[in-house]
């Protein structure tokens, strides 16, 4: 009996090794035709070894299902596919596929990790023995070949374990091939479409080049067109939507502005001047005295007029004067502080010393201080609401760029004044502005144009400076011209530069900075005044003369 075994499993040994060497050798694997080959697999495995049932099954790419490839019945002599196991229904058996390189199961019935197949699968389709031979690629599940009897017990050997792995490997060696064969074709049709691409670019640059060469007289009438139509294009469109941005703004921000301004003016008449207000109040009740309320005030509009920051030495001596006043006049001198202020210095005292006879001198300085603090608040905001009010109409003169068919009577300091309220801020931090204007007639021209001449000298020279240094600007009057001169100390415009300076597209700025337009356009705009304009340079000095007629 032993040797009846031992003889059965060389001879199975035999079939396997006959097996593996066909289905090694067969085309499908290198084409990667794995229909084929698990055909050949399946048909092969039946009938030399005698198994019922013989299976190939492949997961999907989400690897939650298993479709069958191929399964041949070997009592049927027939091969069936197309059936298809869900992981959702058999999770725990799809567990055992991913974590196990085999489940060979001689009892399935018993067997915990076929225990799901039972009722659907093994009882209708009396299967008796089941081997599943997982199909891996590397760390990739791939699927897994199924051996089963049917009718019959079988325990599964090593060898025959061993066999599926190795089938199983041909299969994934199959599927690589199969993948390395559509990466291939996919690259030979793209590289197909990349020749037809190129070729068809080529066409089509052979094609421009020929329009380009015959339309080379048409290019030359455009750049000269563009060159005649630049400015207008420039100051009409693309300034006229900046020129309604600025001006909505500036009609927006008016608006708080004047809001303002008029609870300012409330607010200072109802705390100072009305006989209702607070203050009036306050000081009748502080000073009972007619003769000596009328004395405060008149010391109120002094301290008014001599509200400052007093710091340093100069509180120290403040502070040794009042308190020899007030040790004179047998006042507290805890009040010295209160006093210095609001503003006191030892004339004040001394010139409204009445003030603090009879009085309580507490309740009299604490007005005082009180009153200033409240002065000075409503000062600040006063002086802000009219830079802002300066600005914002500064902002509505330079957003007016309509291009004016008819020039008109103007103020030029007034122009000029417009664009450098517009750059103040520049002028605040590292530069230093320096106005030497003479008086000026009234022009005849077009404001909103003249605006960005003075814009664009201005900032180029503070460009010029890398925004520190010396900014002059002076006018004159001369027979029958004005003349506007815009001077910086910048490092000067380099001398084989200085021909191509009002050359339209050329510019000395970096990259971005600017489009090589702006001296163009000043020169377009002051030939268009009937006047003319240069410019002088060297090292430290750049001044650029504008001429207009009066």
């Amino acid at each position: 009996m032993i040797k009846k075994d031992i003889k059965g499993e060389l001879n199975r040994a035999r079939v396997e090794q006959k097996i593996l060497a066909q289905v090694s050798s067969h085309p499908a694997v290198r084409s990667g035709e794995i229909l084929t080959l698990s055909s050949f697999i399946t048909a092969s495995v039946a009938e030399l070894l005698e198994i019922e049932r013989v299976g190939v099954w492949l997961f999907n790419e989400r690897k939650d299902e298993l479709h069958n490839v191929d399964t041949y019945f070997l009592s049927k002599e027939k091969h069936e596919s197309g059936a298809i196991l869900k992981e959702i229904e058999f999770r725990e058996e799809f567990k055992y596929l991913v974590t196990e390189k085999y489940v060979d199961a001689s009892d399935p019935y018993t067997d915990p990790r076929t225990r799901g197949f039972i009722e659907f699968y093994l009882k209708p389709n009396n299967i008796t023995s089941m081997l599943d031979g997982v199909i891996r690629m590397g760390e990739e599940l791939i699927g897994t070949i199924c051996f089963e009897h049917v009718g019959k017990s079988h325990i599964w050997t090593e060898d025959e374990i061993v066999f599926s792995s190795q089938l199983g490997d041909q299969i994934a060696l199959t599927i690589s091939n199969l993948r390395k064969n559509e990466i291939y074709e996919e690259l030979r049709a793209r590289q197909k479409e990349l020749k037809e691409l190129n070729e068809s670019l080529e066409r089509q640059v052979e094609e421009r080049t020929r329009k380009l060469q015959s339309s080379n007289d048409e290019l030359e009438v455009a750049i000269d067109r563009l060159k005649k139509t630049q400015t207008q294009l420039i100051l009409s469109e693309k300034m006229a939507s900046l020129g309604q941005l600025v001006a909505g703004i500036a009609h927006e921000i008016n608006n708080p502005i004047a809001a303002i301004r008029a609870s300012t003016h409330t607010l200072k008449e109802a705390l100072f001047e009305s006989d209702l207000s607070l203050f009036q109040k306050e000081l009748r009740g502080v000073i009972p005295s007619i003769q000596k309320q009328k004395l405060f005030l008149s010391c109120l509009e002094v301290l008014k007029s001599k509200v400052e920051l007093v710091t340093g030495k100069e509180r120290i001596r403040r502070r040794k004067e009042i308190e020899g006043w007030l040790l004179a006049k047998k006042l507290p001198i805890a009040f010295s502080n209160h006093l210095i202020d609001s503003g006191f210095d030892l004339n004040v005292l001394e010139e409204f010393e009445i003030l603090f006879q009879d009085s309580d001198v507490f309740s009299v300085v604490s007005l005082l201080a009180e009153e200033i603090t409240v002065y000075q608040s409503l000062s600040i905001i006063q002086l802000a609401v009219e830079r802002a009010s300066k600005m914002t109409f500064a902002l509505k003169n330079f957003s007016r760029f309509e291009t004016s068919t008819c020039a008109v009577k103007l103020n030029l300091l007034e122009n000029i004044e417009t664009v450098i309220t517009l750059y103040q801020n520049q002028f605040k931090k590292n530069v230093t502005l320096i106005r030497e204007y003479e008086s000026l007639p009234i022009i005849e021209g077009f404001p909103e144009e003249l605006l960005h001449v003075w814009t664009n000298l201005i900032y180029n020279g503070l460009q010029a400076m890398l925004f520190q240094g010396v900014l002059k600007i002076r006018t004159e009057s001369l027979d029958s011209m004005v003349r506007v001169t815009v001077e910086d100390n910048g490092p000067g415009i380099p001398k084989e530069l200085k021909d191509r300076i009002f050359e339209p597209f050329f510019t000395t700025k970096p990259s971005g900075e600017g489009s090589g337009l702006g001296l163009d356009i000043c020169r377009k705009i002051v030939e268009r005044h009937n006047g003319k304009i240069h410019f002088e340079s060297e090292p430290g000095k750049t001044k650029f003369f504008v001429y207009l007629p009066h």
